[in-house]
């Protein structure tokens, strides 16, 4: 492996040598504030470009916590949702609602997921009296993004 270096370039550059290697040339400073090395952008790159979203909606965690808690009861962590409730120290019937996220057509898992969902549903909507078809699902709902 080849050690990484610093040029200091006017433009980005792509290299593919012959021998399968690539060499990628973005132009940057480096700068030294208080014994510390700072990489500093071209003005034409953000920031804000590389930031990713930090806080998950209410609908987004439980999905995950939903996902997380039914691979412990897949791999034998865990025996009932009750166990589940006891072991992260929350309430059964909050952990019977959110695993009926589980149970979600996979498509509006995916909106949600993505932040692209538009529909006037909150959290009950989606954990109390869910269709068990992925049709009418939207319908519950009320889906607008499709």
């Amino acid at each position: 492996m080849r050690p990484t270096t610093v040029e200091r370039t006017d433009e980005p550059m792509l290299y593919r040598a012959p021998d399968g290697s690539i060499t990628i040339s973005i132009p940057m400073k480096i700068r030294k504030y208080s014994g510390r090395s700072q990489v500093l952008l071209p003005k034409i790159i953000s920031h804000t470009d590389f930031k990713e979203k930090e806080e998950l909606t209410i609908l987004q965690a439980a999905l995950v916590r939903g996902r997380r808690w039914q691979k412990m009861l897949d791999m034998s962590k865990y025996k009932t949702l009750r166990d589940i409730a006891v072991g992260e120290k929350v309430d059964p019937s909050y952990v019977s609602r959110v695993m009926k996220l589980n149970l979600l057509d996979p498509e509006i898992v995916e909106l949600i997921l993505n932040d692209e969902m538009e529909c006037t549903a909150n959290f009950n909507d989606f954990c109390m009296n869910l269709p068990s078809t992925w049709a009418d699902q939207y319908t519950h709902v009320k889906v607008t993004s499709f």
